[in-house]
């Protein structure tokens, strides 16, 4: 697989660039997608709230997936090794481009606590220790095109209801 980018435009010194990202999978072809570009956010590699039937009759669609690993993280996964190509497992077209990241953006309130070999994921089933020997062999499984590396995340406290207000004890 190669993956290019292309600049084909500059934005003033505080603005965006355009450009041309192309993935070329050999065989399976090769998708291109100007850029700024909108990422389609899914849970378990479906897109919330637009089922395939009526996605299926919209003119334009992005060319581009967000998949979250910790949808497909259970036991089994872990403990076994065993994954699915993510495409047939969640019926994304192949002209997609699949980007796995470990952790859903979308969730800011995270209760599994990392360690220095592993890190704690929330799945659907617990929390999961997912070390960098199986992210590696997730993302050979899963085949995305682009994998996002696990990183440490900032710890967003929820804010106290009472902040700003003085309580004394009576």
């Amino acid at each position: 697989m190669r993956l290019r980018f292309e600049v084909t435009a500059l934005g003033s010194a505080s603005g965006p660039r355009r450009g041309i990202l192309e993935i070329d999978r050999g065989e399976q072809g090769s998708t291109r997608v100007e850029t700024p570009s909108f990422l389609k956010y899914t849970r378990h590699g479906m897109q919330p709230h637009l089922v395939p039937e009526v996605a299926a009759h919209m003119d334009e669609q992005p060319a581009a997936t967000h998949v979250q690993l910790e949808d497909f993280l259970d036991e089994q996964a872990i403990e076994k090794r065993k994954f699915t190509e993510l495409r047939k497992l969640a019926g994304i077209d192949q002209a997609d481009i699949v980007m796995l990241d470990v952790l859903d953006p979308t969730i800011t309130m995270r209760t599994g606590k990392s360690g220095e070999k592993f890190m704690g994921v929330d799945s659907e089933g617990g929390l999961r220790r997912l070390t960098p020997a199986a992210f590696a062999q997730a993302v050979n499984a899963l085949g995305p095109d682009v994998a996002v590396a696990p990183a440490d995340y900032v710890h967003e406290a929820q804010p106290s209801l009472t902040h700003g207000k003085r309580i004394a004890k009576s």
